[in-house]
């Protein structure tokens, strides 16, 4: 199925990755080839689509976009009866590894743009997986790297994900509100109706989120990609100082910077009506600056 939206055609397809069926979206801008391609990964609970705003923004400024529900969440979970479960982040980086190459133009510049668990997935693929320098730039929104206080997890459960002496298949509540998502009232009410959100996971994928986010941190003085961080310094679901301290162990060196709105306690930063339209800027020229006119691939 495919629309035209200010000139950028889209395509929704199922495509099969890993002996894994996904939902993906593909955002085409009209003069090809495109300045830049994208993958967006979005965050836990979620699905893609609610970036369809900011997807057909990068592709009206000529940025191929596609994105795609994650393993265990939106349509790819309802159709593979594993809703909640992402079969841990190490096969998540091997599907974005898989859905880079489904979007990328020969001689053209690759990007790659989380948010949340998703931004904890970026990181992490440009942390360990990027060995062929595919990734010419990042973006992390509200990444994932520590838990907030109003989701602490108990010192006990922390020590038992360490250890993986635990069961991956328990489903858990999330105990993210929705409340600490947004104050758009467009977007909550969207919520409200949102069929394929889910308030739950397996205790697998969150003991990955708690363990590969302290990797990352940990990583973080070896960390090569040139990266963009944005962040609520308030966030109720994912603590903003795990950007600042994996931002503050970045090498010296390094292309990198961080955004952080003061004042600000909601988590999906990309629906406050007074920081998307900056936002949504300062995603682009962060991506536009960093592919090579000439061609040239990282």
């Amino acid at each position: 199925m495919s629309s035209n939206h200010q000139h950028v055609d889209e395509v929704v397809d199922w495509v099969t990755v890993n002996n894994y069926q996904f939902y993906t979206h593909l955002y085409k801008p009209a003069v090809q080839p495109p300045k830049a391609t994208l993958t967006i990964v979005h965050g836990l609970g979620e699905h893609v689509d609610r970036y369809a705003d900011l997807a057909r923004h990068f592709a009206c400024a000529g940025i191929q976009v596609l994105g795609f529900d994650q393993r265990g969440f939106g349509k790819t979970g309802k159709r593979n009866n594993d809703l909640g479960d992402n079969s841990g982040i190490a096969t998540v980086a091997t599907d974005i590894a898989a859905m880079n190459r489904l979007v990328s133009v020969d001689g053209i510049r690759h990007f790659l743009l989380g948010h949340s668990m998703g931004g904890l997935n970026v990181l992490n693929f440009c942390s360990f997986h990027n060995n062929d320098g595919h990734v010419a730039a990042v973006i992390a929104q509200s990444p994932a790297l520590q838990p907030a206080k109003a989701l602490m997890l108990a010192p006990e459960a922390i020590e038992t994900f360490r250890s993986g002496d635990f069961d991956r298949s328990v489903i858990r509540k999330t105990n993210i509100k929705t409340e600490y998502l947004t104050d758009n009232q467009k977007e909550l009410a969207r919520l409200a109706t949102d069929a394929d959100m889910i308030d739950f996971c397996t205790v697998g994928t969150m003991a990955d989120v708690s363990n590969f986010g302290r990797r990352v941190i940990e990583h973080a003085p070896k960390f090569e990609v040139p990266v963009f961080i944005a962040h609520g310094d308030g966030d109720l679901a994912a603590d903003a100082q795990g950007s600042k301290a994996f931002f503050a162990h970045l090498p010296e060196a390094l292309d990198k910077r961080i955004k952080i709105y003061e004042d600000c306690p909601f988590h999906e930063i990309q629906f406050q009506e007074d920081i998307a339209p900056e936002l949504f800027e300062l995603y682009t020229q962060w991506i536009l600056a960093h592919a090579d006119c000439s061609g040239a691939v990282r």
